[in-house]
C-alpha cells in the first residue's frame, strides 16, 4: 500500500495522476514489482484514478473510483452553471466584475432570499431545484437530501473566483447546456435557455496537448475500472457517470467499465460494507475472476 500528497494544492487531478505513477515506480524500485497494482481514490482521487487508467497503460491492473469526477471538465461546467441558473431564476444579477465581496453580498441579499432556503423554497426556489435535478441526472432516489447537503458548496466556484482567474474556472463552459424545469413553475426550458447567462471557455485550456490538467477525460480505458457513486450526490453529480459511460462506449472500451449506483445523499459517504464489496470485486476482476 502506498499513498502520497501532491506537490501543489487545489484541484490538480492531472498532476496527481503523474505524481502517483511516480510513486508507484518508486515502490517498484524499492520493494520489487508487485503481482498486481490497483489504484483507488475518491472525489478528485477518483478523477486521478480515471486519468491514470486512461493515460498509463501497463502501470496499473485496475482502478476503483469512488464518488469520482470521472467526466473531468464537465464538473467545472456544472459548478459554473449552478450559480448562473440561480442568478437568472432569482431575477438578480451577480456583479462578477466587482469581485468576491460584491458577489457574496448579491447572493446573500438578492439570490438566496428570492429562492428561499433549500428546505422551504419559494416558487422560484422550486424551479431552481427542478432545473438542477434535470441537469444532474433526472428524478432519482435521494436527490432532495443531496440538494440540501450540497447547496452552500455549489456557489463556491463563482463566489471564490468571479473574475475567472483560475484555470479550472476559465476552462468551464455553460454554452452547451439545455436547461429543463418542471411545468407550472414559471420557468420552462425555453424561458431559461433564452435568458440565462452563458459563459464560453478558454478553448486552449480544454486542449489535451496544451493543458492536460483541465482537458476532458477520453473514455479510452486501458484496464478495468469499477466506479461507485451516490444517486443523490450533488457535489459531484451522478450525471458525470452517465456522461463517462458514453465516452467509454464511444471509445470501444465498454467491457472495461462497471458502474455501481449507491442509494445515498452524500458525497463520498459510502458504508464500510459497500467499500469492502467494491474492493473485493475489483480485486477479483483484475485477478482473472468474473467481471462484477
Amino acid at each position: 500500500w502506498a499513498s502520497s500528497s501532491f506537490s501543489q494544492n487545489a484541484y490538480v487531478a492531472a498532476l496527481g495522476a503523474n505524481e502517483t505513477v511516480i510513486l508507484k515506480r518508486y515502490f517498484v524500485e524499492r520493494f520489487g514489482p508487485p503481482t498486481r497494482t490497483i489504484i483507488a481514490g475518491e472525489s478528485m482521487g477518483g478523477h486521478i484514478t480515471v486519468l491514470s487508467i486512461e493515460r498509463f497503460p501497463g502501470e496499473y491492473d485496475g482502478g476503483l473510483s469512488l464518488c469520482g469526477v470521472v467526466a473531468g471538465e464537465e464538473w467545472y461546467d456544472y459548478l459554473l452553471a449552478w450559480p448562473l441558473v440561480a442568478e437568472f431564476i432569482s431575477g438578480a444579477e451577480l456583479p462578477l466584475e466587482e469581485g468576491k465581496a460584491a458577489v457574496a453580498y448579491a447572493l446573500e441579499t438578492q439570490v438566496f432570499p428570492a429562492l428561499g432556503p433549500p428546505e422551504s423554497p419559494t416558487l422560484r426556489g422550486r424551479a431552481f431545484a427542478s432545473v438542477i435535478r434535470e441537469l444532474t441526472g433526472g428524478p432519482r432516489p435521494f436527490f432532495d437530501e443531496g440538494f440540501l447537503e450540497a447547496y452552500p458548496f455549489n456557489f463556491g466556484l463563482i463566489s471564490g473566483d468571479p473574475g475567472r482567474e483560475m484555470a479550472v474556472t476559465r476552462a468551464a463552459s455553460t454554452i452547451h447546456f439545455d436547461y429543463q424545469a418542471d411545468p407550472g413553475l414559471g420557468f420552462d426550458g425555453e424561458v431559461i435557455n433564452s435568458g440565462v447567462r452563458r459563459m464560453a471557455p478558454d478553448a486552449t485550456l480544454r486542449d489535451p496537448a496544451a493543458h492536460p490538467g483541465t482537458a476532458p477525460t477520453t473514455g479510452d480505458l486501458q484496464d478495468p475500472l469499477l466506479t461507485l457513486h451516490e444517486t443523490g450526490d450533488l457535489t459531484v453529480p451522478i450525471s458525470l457517470e452517465m456522461s463517462y459511460l458514453e465516452k467509454v462506449e464511444a471509445a470501444g472500451r465498454g467491457d472495461l467499465l462497471v458502474q455501481r449506483a449507491i442509494r445515498g445523499a452524500g458525497h463520498c459517504e459510502f458504508s464500510d460494507a459497500e467499500l469492502v464489496a467494491a474492493w473485493q470485486a475489483i480485486r477479483t476482476w483484475v485477478g482473472g475472476g468474473p467481471k462484477p
